[in-house]
């Protein structure tokens, strides 16, 4: 993490970088994210790397008393179409991969939905 700056409204912004590779290639971007609780939402917006553009956003919905329900979409393409050939399915790979482990270390400090 880059920078932290806590805002107006209880938001707190974040400036970050994030690498993905796959083989020999490695890129590596940054992002200002933006935490805001009285929205339940989490919006990442791109500020530099290897894309055209990038945009992502993580939304919380409650779903009972003990529970919610994460929606997370990401909308990206890369700059470079040889790259995007390359990096496509890794990308979607990685955020597939960061999502999951979100998902199991909400359940290890939470508790695991019961069945």
């Amino acid at each position: 993490m880059r920078s932290r700056r806590e805002g107006e409204n209880g938001r707190t912004l974040l400036v970050a970088d994030m690498t993905v590779g796959y083989k020999a290639i490695r890129e590596t971007f940054t992002s200002q994210v933006t935490l805001k609780p009285d929205e339940n939402t989490i919006d990442v917006k791109y500020i530099d790397g290897p894309f055209r553009y990038l945009e992502n956003r993580w939304r919380f919905e409650q779903a009972g008393d003990a529970a919610c329900n994460v929606h997370f979409s990401i909308d990206y393409e890369f700059k470079s179409r040889i790259l995007g050939a390359v990096m496509g399915a890794v990308f979607d790979r990685a955020f597939r991969m960061f999502a999951e482990a979100f998902e199991k270390r909400a359940d290890a400090i939470y508790g695991a939905p019961s069945a």
